[in-house]
């Protein structure tokens, strides 16, 4: 019996100016009607590229498809033009999700009129049916107040909302084969949670077959029935599951699969140092919010938080986005001017500090992006990208600053010659380890990372975090963590503050907070994370609801709206932080 969808014998080129090279090379792969097929590998493996070539997409040149077939329901795509792909499969019989949901909408258009245009166009729909049906389609990807969010843009929707919107414009044409590209990396745990479920619900309502494109080990294990794992173009092993990732027969696989448990249970040795480098005092950042009314309205990003970091250490921060994390450390930067509140760097306020002083002191901090794509200037050299804040801080020659630079390239495990070259010559982790480098480029004490490995593969993400760690005992580093992979904080953390809508609502040693989380937020993160241990998409729990606007914030504590644990109480007070038990303090009435 022929599977609902087959590839076999695929073999795909690329050229390029200097040469011309294998980028897929597959013999075969078996999806039937109805099931989940995933496909996991890093970055440069042939992903995209794969599902590019399905969908009719690749560009050709510089892509050269050399042979193979790609049967769909009995049908070889490969045999079809570009008009007959267009009407009669791409759209209403596959449909692909995006990685990125931002940069696959329209900025210019509301999400409605976008979502309009693809049903009229797919389904020959009038205007006002096609309204109906889009406002159905929000309501079945469980979006809350449909008909406001047709009027809205992109940018004014949360990223897993925007998620959402994507997947039900894949499933709004009658779609009955989805290619799913990495479709939750940008998201947080709880979000990535109910979006994976909601996924599976829908597959299951609609009958739908898909292929789950991801470099997500721990992912796929919880959402698809038959996993395939591709290295350098080509399936070095495939199969049921639970058979692959239990009893992995290749190198390659054994090696995915260490980079994934490796972060789960890395707890060095503690730093014993009691010696303040930063301390924030009742730290409050809000943002007015222009209105037509007279009323002033405030963002309450950060509001009133305070922490502690000592020398020689790492304070990791979670929460989900829009939780106020990157507030945070902007504010502590001294890039945003506080609202009110106090940071001591070294026993001096920063934010009294003269501009000579203020200079002295951005020296000592200095801050990785979280993504080494638009962190770099595309136009320079690596070279000059690493010297620049050089040039800010020291007088040196240029033969002394291209030693300075070459040294640093070696530290971060990068080799000298890669000082002459551009970004775009490099994969993700090697431009992350760019970005490190010139972050450590002015001998700093405090660095602050922020998100450093969520725009890199399972692999260099693991490469990148032996490399900060590394480095910190080389160097002596003090590092705040700002992620939303628990598993990266759990790593590479010495404490840990968990903040939910510009409030801290847990803080504590990282080994205590992961064996013993006390706050019913701070569980729910916990149990959203995917693991190799628990098969099947009922092991994730999700969090109910969004997080409420900072606008205005739920009164009492801020998380009643979403806890199943709350009472009366929880919506009158805000609870004050209380301590546990040594090192370990939470905000919540449970532990009064």
């Amino acid at each position: 019996m022929s599977a609902y969808f087959e590839i076999r014998n695929l073999k795909v080129d690329y050229r390029t100016y200097e040469k011309q090279q294998t980028v897929l090379d597959i013999k075969r792969i078996a999806i039937e009607r109805g099931k989940t097929y995933g496909i996991v590998g890093e970055s440069g493996s042939g992903k995209t590229v794969l599902a590019l070539t399905i969908m009719g997409l690749l560009q050709c040149p510089p892509g050269i498809i050399q042979g193979g077939e790609i049967i769909f329901d009995g049908q070889d795509l490969l045999k079809k033009n570009g008009k007959e792909m267009a009407e009669n499969y791409r759209g209403n019989r596959i449909a692909m999700i995006f990685q990125d949901p931002m940069s696959t909408l329209n900025p210019v258009f509301t999400v409605g009129y976008q979502m309009i245009q693809i049903i009229k166009q797919n389904q020959k729909l009038h205007k006002k049916d096609a309204y109906k049906k889009a406002v159905e389609m929000m309501q079945v990807v469980k979006l809350p107040d449909a008909e406001d969010i047709m009027q809205k843009y992109p940018h004014q929707l949360s990223g897993g909302q925007r998620q959402r919107i994507i997947i039900a414009m894949a499933l709004a044409c009658g779609a009955e084969f989805l290619i799913a590209d990495e479709p939750t990396r940008n998201l947080d745990v709880t979000i990535q949670a109910s979006i994976l479920k909601l996924m599976k619900e829908l597959q299951h309502k609609f009958g739908v077959t898909v292929l789950f494109i991801a470099n997500n080990l721990s992912l796929v294990s919880a959402f698809c029935d038959e996993i395939g794992i591709l290295h350098d173009g080509r399936i070095v092993e495939q199969g049921p599951v639970e058979n692959v990732i239990r009893s992995p027969q290749n190198l390659y696989t054994k090696m995915l699969i260490d980079s994934i448990t490796k972060g789960e249970n890395a707890r060095k040795k503690k730093q014993e140092n009691d010696e303040v480098l930063l301390e924030v005092r009742s730290l409050k950042k809000y943002f007015p919010v222009r209105k037509k009314t007279s009323e002033k309205l405030f963002v309450k990003a950060v509001d009133d938080v305070n922490l502690i970091v000592n020398k020689g250490e790492v304070l990791g921060i979670v929460g989900e986005s829009g939780c106020g994390k990157s507030t945070l450390v902007n504010t502590i930067l001294n890039l945003h001017e506080p609202t009110s509140g106090q940071v001591l760097f070294e026993g001096k306020n920063i934010f009294e500090l003269d501009r000579s002083q203020l200079r002295k002191t951005r020296k000592d901090i200095q801050i990785v992006f979280q993504d080494p794509y638009w962190s770099l200037n595309p136009r320079w050299l690596v070279k000059d990208i690493i010297s620049e804040p050089i040039k800010v801080h020291e007088k040196l020659d240029g033969i002394s600053i291209l030693k300075r630079v070459e040294g640093l390239l070696e530290l971060v495990g990068l080799p000298k010659n890669s000082a002459f070259k551009y970004p775009h010559e490099f994969s993700g982790g090697q431009r992350q380890r760019i970005a490190i480098a010139r972050a450590l480029a002015v001998n700093p004490k405090l660095v602050v990372l922020d998100e450093p490995t969520s725009s890199i593969d399972v692999i260099s993400q693991s490469q990148i975090l032996e490399l900060l760690e590394g480095l910190r005992e080389k160097l002596g580093l003090t590092n705040i963590l700002i992620s939303h992979d628990l598993s990266v904080v759990n790593y590479m953390a010495d404490k840990i503050i968990v903040m939910y809508l510009g409030k801290v609502v847990e803080y504590g040693d990282s080994a205590e907070v992961f064996k013993n989380p006390l706050h019913p937020y701070t569980k729910a993160l916990f149990n959203s994370i995917p693991s190799l241990e628990v098969n099947g998409i009922e092991s994730l729990t999700t969090l109910e609801g969004n997080v409420p606007s900072a606008i205005n914030p739920p009164s009492g504590c801020r998380f009643h709206t979403r806890c199943s644990m709350a009472s009366e109480r929880c919506s009158k007070e805000v609870p004050t932080m209380k301590v546990h038990s040594d090192n370990h303090s939470t905000a919540c009435f449970l532990y009064e």
